[in-house]
């Protein structure tokens, strides 16, 4: 209890000297403010990681909550202008985070979970988003802005939050495992399938927007630009990080361990190349941490060279996405989104179970696994966005309602899925290596 208290008291000693700081700072020196900025999220987060693991919780959930309370809804000493300038670093994190999933994805390893990656995909993209739909239905009446919308329209949205809400999180899944060391036939199913079903949903739901306009969006059309869009941004992604990974994993072939620099170059490059062909960053670093780590012999010192910094650049990126959620939104909607918010969460439960016992996975699998597909991060967001811009007429609704479903799955995702590879929360060895011997 004293390292807890003198911890938090370290953290509002902290937000006391970075408003000073920022206050004493000249406006008309964004420069300055930005430094003062930046030293504070990395200080703040490393001392909300220490009290969150104190309190047997992950470090990301420190990192996110200390990132809301300095957001621009609370305390807001991260205002909505340094956010957008802290973006490009942001996205630089993303592009490791993403290299390091990618780089877990071991081709000797997933074969034997194959099966079981494949069937509880399709299991709780199907379940989920069936059930989601079903569900907002009756909600419909009781949101102000789906007023005057016809059956047809609410439908149709219902369709497209069905298939939303089936969406998960690889950075959020991939800085757990890290920081719980987690190795074994459970993380490969968890990871496996996280980054899977994040394709299919992102395929599957700009499929159907692009069908379902026209009934969301009077005198808009059925565009068939956007389903060219798609391709363009998924496989686009799949084969600029590919093409990218194996000619970083030929220098890797010649000079061995590369220096980190050379590898935050690298995450530098794949950021610059994901704006320049408008394509998927998530899933190019993904892509790209996979032709790496299968093409390269050397290439799990570039990822135990990513993982060596981790902590730095899970604290960012973290602290940043917390403050970046809308705390407006619960309030507007925390009835909805509450009955939303339960439904997924029993819905992937029952359709993660009925994919495992599909697939004849082990009974582990079949129990634990539901509990690493919980957490929503970037791509949740970002279909959110889409389907604001897409709808402008009902589109603050959307993502008011969205936003307020997100923050309760951020939050808590990554506690389930602690507790589903180390058994208890905070407590004892990671669970799923000691079924090594298994693989």
């Amino acid at each position: 209890m004293t390292r807890i208290l003198n911890l938090s008291l370290t953290l509002v000693l902290l937000f006391g000297v970075a408003w000073v700081s920022l206050s004493a700072s000249q406006a008309d020196l964004p420069q300055v403010q930005l430094t003062i900025l930046m030293g504070f999220v990395l200080l703040v987060s490393s001392v909300a990681g220490t009290l969150s693991q104190a309190l047997r919780l992950p470090k990301i959930t420190g990192f996110l909550v200390v990132g809301i309370v300095a957001g621009p809804w609370a305390v807001g000493i991260l205002p909505l202008e340094s956010l957008d300038r802290l973006r490009l670093i942001d996205e630089f994190a993303l592009a490791l985070i993403a290299m390091l999933a990618g780089g877990e994805l071991v081709a000797e390893k997933l074969r034997p979970a194959a099966r079981a990656i494949v069937f509880v995909t399709l299991a709780v993209v199907a379940v989920v988003s069936v059930g989601v739909a079903l569900v907002f239905l009756p909600l419909g009446a009781a949101l102000p802005f789906l007023d005057g919308a016809g059956l047809p329209a609410v439908l149709a949205l219902g369709g497209l939050l069905g298939i939303w809400a089936a969406n998960s999180s690889p950075d959020l899944t991939v800085a757990v495992i890290e920081e719980t060391g987690a190795k074994g036939p459970l993380t490969d199913v968890i990871l496996g399938v996280t980054i899977v079903k994040d394709v299919v949903v992102i395929v599957l739901f700009t499929l159907l927007l692009a069908l379902v306009k026209p009934l969301l969006s009077p005198g808009g059309g059925a565009e068939g630009s956007m389903v060219l869009d798609l391709f363009r941004e998924v496989g686009g992604a799949i084969l600029a990080g590919a093409a990218l990974g194996w000619v970083f994993s030929q220098y890797l072939e010649r000079h061995g361990r590369p220096p980190v620099y050379m590898t935050f170059l690298f995450a530098y490059v794949l950021v610059v190349v994901s704006h320049v062909l408008h394509v998927e960053l998530l899933l190019a670093g993904v892509s790209a941490g996979f032709v790496i780590e299968n093409l390269s012999e050397a290439g799990d010192r570039m990822i135990h060279g990513i993982e060596s910094v981790a902590v730095v650049i899970f604290a960012f990126f973290f602290t940043i996405a917390g403050a970046s959620l809308d705390l407006h939104a619960v309030g507007r909607f925390w009835l909805a989104a509450g009955v939303l918010f339960a439904a997924r969460m029993a819905l992937t439960y029952w359709g993660a179970r009925l994919g495992a016992r599909w697939a004849g996975a082990p009974a582990m699998i079949r129990e634990r696994t539901w509990r690493g597909l919980l957490s929503q991060g970037g791509v949740t967001l970002g279909l959110l966005l889409v389907l604001e811009e897409a709808v402008p007429e009902m589109g603050e609704g959307i993502a008011a309602l969205g936003m307020a479903v997100i923050i309760g799955n951020i939050l808590g995702g990554p506690v389930l899925l602690k507790t589903a590879l180390v058994g208890r929360a905070g407590g004892g060895s990671s669970h799923d290596s000691s079924m090594k011997g298994e693989e």
